[in-house]
């Protein structure tokens, strides 16, 4: 085999390796993970902690992928899983870091065609693309915090738009992480309802999709009246 042919051959496996992943990570939701409780991610979780902070992120991989796959209910499991609730909390922020990671490289560097398939599936697309702003950093950042559109979707669209990595990483890190925050706090309560902390987590929780949804209305409305 030539260079140019070696070289070829491996575009193209590197184009449809994205496409392959995306598939068997929706094939193996569909057969164990449809519809999953946190009751039942604690079915599946190794006792060992280490262990069960593996399988953690492995579901956050695994999330990154499927589209369809609850990233709240991951999060809320960790909460519940680990004695310990910043520990929790770092498996889930290492957890939302390799779910942002994924679906950016593979906009940055699949094949063009197959990365418009995937956002034109979103009845929202045409939403984030009316977003605009010459701030890669506010972007990444505003599309987590109104989210209009699942967390995968956004991540390779950003990623096909050639976002600078860590103006990429910041922003959406920053506009997930609050919300991260209060479900891992909801999740490491979820089992007393009616604990204060657990009421607390739900209320900022409330507040933020309800200052997030505020947001998104000024922003249409302040592009409209320019």
């Amino acid at each position: 085999m030539s260079r140019k042919s070696g070289t070829a051959l491996l575009k193209r496996i590197i184009e449809l390796a994205p496409l392959v992943m995306i598939g068997v990570c929706i094939i193996i939701y569909l057969r164990f993970f449809r519809g999953v409780t946190i009751a039942q991610i604690l079915e599946f979780t190794p006792e060992n902690l280490w262990l069960a902070a593996l399988f953690m992120i492995g579901m956050f991989a695994m999330k990154s992928l499927s589209v369809i796959f609850p990233m709240l209910v991951l999060i809320a499991a960790s909460g519940s899983i680990f004695p310990n609730y910043f520990a929790a909390l770092a498996v889930n922020s290492l957890g939302v870091l390799v779910m942002i990671i994924i679906p950016y490289l593979i906009g940055r560097y699949a094949e063009r065609e197959f990365v418009e398939g995937l956002i034109n599936k979103s009845s929202k697309a045409d939403k984030l693309r009316e977003i605009q702003s010459d701030n890669e950093l506010f972007i990444a950042y505003f599309t987590r915090v109104i989210n209009i559109l699942p967390c995968d979707i956004v991540s390779i669209f950003l990623g096909s738009m050639g976002f600078a990595p860590w103006k990429y990483l910041l922003g959406s890190f920053l506009g997930i992480f609050p919300g991260v925050i209060t479900t891992t706090l909801m999740g490491a309560n979820v089992g007393d309802p009616k604990s204060p902390k657990f009421w607390a987590a739900v209320i900022v929780e409330v507040v933020f999709a309800v200052a997030s949804s505020a947001a998104y209305y000024f922003y249409k409305k302040r592009k409209k009246l320019s």
